[in-house]
């Protein structure tokens, strides 16, 4: 039987940098899926966000639990030198709002397919539609059953199987039981990155549109946080960057059953009395203009007239029709929206904030402090990076970085 010098389980994000650097003949990554990437092809709405052309500095600031555990793997293999890597197989990049970095395409396949042909250039070999069932070390290899039962033996295993988010993608959690099997620490259940269900059912009404917003999180009557930023109105609730950012806060303190209230913010521009002002010199002004057409200037076109309804005001009224008490609702919901969170949607969200402790891992070559010899990459990795292409590259540097060291092992032990 053939004994590999490395076997990946995993051929999403981390897996793939992980082939593509070993670079290794003797060398397998195992996929369930029957194809590579998946999960990349759902990324970035579809756009793939490849990666974030931000600083090291703000990479680190940008990671739950700290994002300094990744220094030596960004310094390994960073945001310019995936884009270099892209570019220099034919996928062109560009940069957007927030440093994130997108394929000119737009098109996530783009991204899939220029890492797959990447890797059919190097000597690593992969196998499709192998779901592997069990692993265990005997004797310094490990070995790897498949469900087919298959066996394949190596001196080095990579886990970079992804999280538990995203099951039709093959994340199904696959990572975590072979992790704890070599005796490894999981930690509690967490989402990353997810949308939130809302309780005020009028707003279902409101999907697809998307708006800049100042919010404010209470968790039984006490602010917990602020930020602005972007929301979008899904089929049951909100999402969108800043809702996305926000959503592990948040569920702490579902998970202690406090009640937890959103309120948005549509005019950050203007005080209360700014804006009361305002109002009542627009509506002197403009007098016969419909309050539906007016509230175009502070929300988008399609959010008025559901938005009036749910404030009891008849969109066909004119300004002039508008008392003072309906005056000062328009007012002070443009100000302070409320909404209630009824739920963090787990099975929505894009990461995994769960996973490996990263105490039982070295940051400096993403080595298992448990069994040597086994590396543990990407989303496996407790803790998660905020939106906008930072996930991405921790798997590719993570990988990475795993792989740069088992070369190195490699070639040493060859002299």
């Amino acid at each position: 039987m053939t004994v590999y010098n490395t076997i990946i389980i995993g051929g999403g994000s981390s897996g793939l940098l992980s082939a593509i650097h070993l670079d290794d003949n003797k060398s397998i990554m195992l996929e369930k899926n029957d194809t590579l990437g998946k999960k990349i092809l759902i990324t970035g709405g579809g756009r793939c966000n490849i990666t974030n052309n931000n600083s090291l500095e703000n990479y680190v600031k940008s990671f739950y639990n700290g994002g300094n555990f990744y220094r030596t793997a960004f310094s390994s293999f960073f945001n310019k030198d995936v884009i270099n890597l892209l570019e220099s197989n034919g996928c062109k990049t560009k940069i957007e709002e927030n440093e994130r970095v997108f394929p000119v395409t737009d098109k996530a396949s783009t991204v899939q397919k220029t890492f797959i042909r990447i890797l059919d250039k190097s000597n690593t070999k992969y196998t499709l539609n192998t779901n592997v069932n069990s692993v265990k070390k005997e004797n310094d290899l490990f070995i790897v059953e498949t469900d087919d039962s298959r066996i394949f033996k190596s001196k080095f295993l990579i886990l970079a199987t992804g999280g538990n988010m995203y099951p039709r993608t093959g994340s199904t959690g696959d990572g975590y039981k072979f992790a704890k099997n070599f005796g490894h620490k999981i930690t509690k259940q967490m989402a990353g990155l997810a949308p939130l269900k809302i309780s005020e059912k009028w707003i279902n009404k409101l999907q697809g549109i998307d708006i800049e917003v100042k919010l404010e999180v209470k968790a039984n009557k006490k602010s917990v946080l602020k930020d602005k930023g972007s929301i979008i109105f899904t089929h049951n609730g909100i999402s969108g960057p800043v809702i996305l950012n926000n959503s592990m806060e948040i569920e702490k303190h579902l998970r202690k059953n406090q009640n937890v209230i959103i309120t948005l913010d549509f005019c950050e521009q203007y005080s209360y009395e700014e804006l009361d002002r305002k109002l009542q010199e627009d509506f002197s002004k403009n007098s016969n203009k419909s309050i539906k057409t007016y509230l175009h200037n502070y929300l988008p076109k399609r959010m008025s007239n559901e938005y009036l309804n749910h404030l009891n005001i008849d969109p066909t009224k004119i300004l002039n029709q508008i008392n003072k008490k309906e005056r000062n609702i328009i007012r002070d919901s443009l100000k302070r929206l409320v909404l209630t969170v009824s739920e963090v949607l787990e099975k929505e969200a894009f990461v995994t904030n769960s996973g490996v402790k990263r105490k039982e891992i070295n940051p400096d070559t993403f080595e298992s402090k448990i069994v040597e010899n086994l590396f543990i990459v990407g989303e496996l990795i407790e803790g998660c990076g905020i939106s906008g292409g930072y996930n991405l590259q921790q798997a590719y540097s993570t990988g990475t970085l795993a792989s740069k060291t088992i070369r190195k092992r490699l070639l040493y032990d060859s002299y």
